[in-house]
């Protein structure tokens, strides 16, 4: 998961989050239903049909981790994946992010060249 989300604007939140599955060909019905729980279960199902740019830039960010999870990952990469949002946003965000890989029970290495973000995302990590 990269630090711009890189959403594309002219397809939905729902097409915008099945890219992964596009590219991979596993676009199966199964893998469908599971990217509408993804999306009910973290409160982006009522905007699915919705484009990136009707979304707030936190709300982007967890679509970009929902389209990342979409695949199924065993391993999540982070590079500087909130820099680009501002500080109260970025703190909002990696709590939700957080919390989301804690209960998919995902492994995530993050790159930061912050220090203290590094820190305190440790520390927030550490805590679930």
């Amino acid at each position: 998961m990269l630090q711009k989300d890189n959403l594309l604007e002219w397809r939905t939140i729902y097409k915008n989050v099945l890219l992964g599955l596009e590219i991979q060909k596993s676009n199966t019905e199964e893998n469908k239903k599971y990217v509408l729980n993804l999306l009910k279960k973290y409160g982006l199902y009522e905007f699915k049909d919705k484009y990136p740019m009707q979304l707030s830039g936190g709300m982007r960010q967890r679509v970009a981790l929902i389209r990342t999870l979409a695949i199924r990952p065993k391993i999540l990469l982070l590079d500087e994946a909130f820099s680009a949002l501002d500080a109260q946003t970025r703190l909002m965000v990696t709590e939700d992010i957080y919390k989301i890989l804690k209960q998919e029970n995902i492994t995530a290495l993050m790159v930061t060249h912050d220090i203290s973000e590094g820190i305190i995302q440790n520390r927030r990590y550490e805590k679930y």
